[in-house]
């Protein structure tokens, strides 16, 4: 079984470097490094941007045997400004991710899947993902759903979806006011959790605060995790998508939020204290995290 991850693989474009990147990417690459198996539903172009993300993935030990290549349109491209904000360019090719038999079979055999809403900008892959997650669903296989919300590329019809077709949902702060926006609902920061959990009958969740570390529910309690102090900061991105990893990887084990937060937070950490979305996990630590997860 793997871990699969559903959506955008694409190039960030940061302060002159182009690096690989897109959440569900990043998140099945720190899978990977956790020893998972993991693998990506995705769409490139047939364009040199594309083979370096599909040489990338199969380095970092990410299965890519379901990466569609694209003829009509190009590799997704990302420019990140300082805030962190988001230049995302339009109709790329994993917009257009197409269904097939073999990627519905291991959504119905997977470990765990994962996806959000940033990949559902567009018909074509909207209608594709949703069709994996019901078919995992439908098997048992239990979903993460990590909303990334990247305006205006979300709408209302998107993030209910979302919502109403998650076994586990992950947002931050600041989406966590974007989703109560749409629900006109006020309130302090965990009580608006825990009600949108209620609300659409989510049995687990994760709300990151940055620094501040993160709420995690479970069986109906809630409670603090505080945030690994990391060697030294060199940059928050990439930071969401490890605490994302680790989560995902416990889903699929049947391991506990409460023996999964730590053990995130600790990745979550050394991501932050390394350049880029997806350092390599130093094999001392990946034992480490795997020993908190209980394996």
């Amino acid at each position: 079984m793997a871990v699969l991850c559903l959506g955008e693989v694409l190039v960030d474009c940061l302060n002159g470097d182009r690096l690989a990147g897109g959440a569900p990417a990043n998140v099945a690459c720190h899978v990977a490094g956790l020893g998972e198996n993991a693998a990506l539903v995705s769409r490139i172009g047939n364009d040199a941007d594309g083979q370096r993300l599909n040489d990338w993935l199969k380095e970092r030990g990410v299965g890519a045997d379901f990466l569609q290549a694209d003829e009509s349109y190009p590799t997704g491209t990302v420019v990140v400004r300082e805030g962190p904000c988001y230049e995302i360019a339009d109709f790329a090719a994993w917009d257009f991710l197409e269904p097939t038999e073999e990627n519905q079979r291991v959504a119905a055999n997977a470990g765990a899947v994962v996806f959000g809403t940033l990949a559902q900008r567009q018909p074509a892959s909207r209608k594709t993902i949703r069709a994996l997650v019901a078919t995992a669903r439908t098997a048992g296989v239990p979903a993460l759903c990590d909303l990334n919300l990247r305006p205006p590329f979300y709408d209302e019809e998107t993030v209910l979806w979302s919502l109403r077709n998650c076994d586990l949902l992950k947002l931050n702060t600041a989406e966590l006011r974007a989703v109560s926006r749409i629900l006109h609902a006020e309130g302090e920061s965990t009580e608006l959790f825990a009600g949108l959990l209620r609300e659409f009958s989510i049995p687990r969740g994760v709300l990151t605060c940055g620094e501040g570390g993160a709420w995690l529910h479970e069986n109906a309690e809630i409670w603090h995790q505080p945030a690994a102090k990391p060697e030294t900061l060199v940059d928050a991105v990439g930071a969401g998508d490890a605490f994302t990893a680790v989560v995902a990887v416990a889903l699929q084990r049947g391991v506990s939020l409460r023996q999964a937060g730590p053990a995130a937070a600790e990745l979550s950490a050394y991501v932050v204290s390394q350049a880029g979305a997806t350092p390599a996990v130093p094999g001392e630590l990946a034992a480490r995290i795997n020993a908190m997860l209980g394996v």
